[in-house]
């Protein structure tokens, strides 16, 4: 796995780091389905990570991904989102579903770790198996063994 920076929150006392934490994640969730995700909610030197490809992306490089799955799955939400804070960042576990544009039915499971640096998300790392988004046919997200013998 690629090493990312840890950060944390500065905030006078726990309950609000924890409270910021929430409300950041709320933030990321409410402007994720809005397709505007951006510096406002992501530090600059922003990193996520996906365990099924192990890449480390800027933020620029992982909203191609997010592009590419939305050009399949155009109608998507957020459901079952459960956000638990921790000292530094939240863990956030939620399901994608939709339909795609063939009108199947579409759903993954997924868990993703933000670290929080100066109120902004520094990195996320995202859990999710790969199969559902390899039944779309997007080579995005694919796992390295799987993408070099393509």
């Amino acid at each position: 796995m690629a090493k990312l920076e840890t950060a944390s929150i500065e905030a006078e006392t726990p309950a609000m780091a924890m409270a910021e934490a929430r409300a950041l994640a709320a933030r990321l969730l409410k402007a994720a389905e809005e397709g505007r995700v951006g510096n406002d909610i992501f530090d600059e030197k922003a990193v996520i990570w996906h365990n099924t490809d192990e890449l480390t992306l800027s933020l620029a490089q992982n909203m191609s991904h997010v592009l590419m799955f939305a050009s399949k799955v155009p109608h998507w939400r957020y459901e079952d989102v459960r956000v638990t804070p921790f000292n530094g960042g939240f863990l956030q576990q939620h399901r994608w579903v939709g339909k795609t544009v063939s009108g199947e039915e579409f759903a993954l499971s997924a868990c993703a770790v933000a670290r929080i640096r100066n109120g902004r998300i520094a990195s996320i790392e995202e859990y999710f198996d790969s199969a559902p988004i390899a039944r779309l046919g997007v080579a995005a997200w694919a796992p390295k063994k799987s993408a070099e013998t393509a």
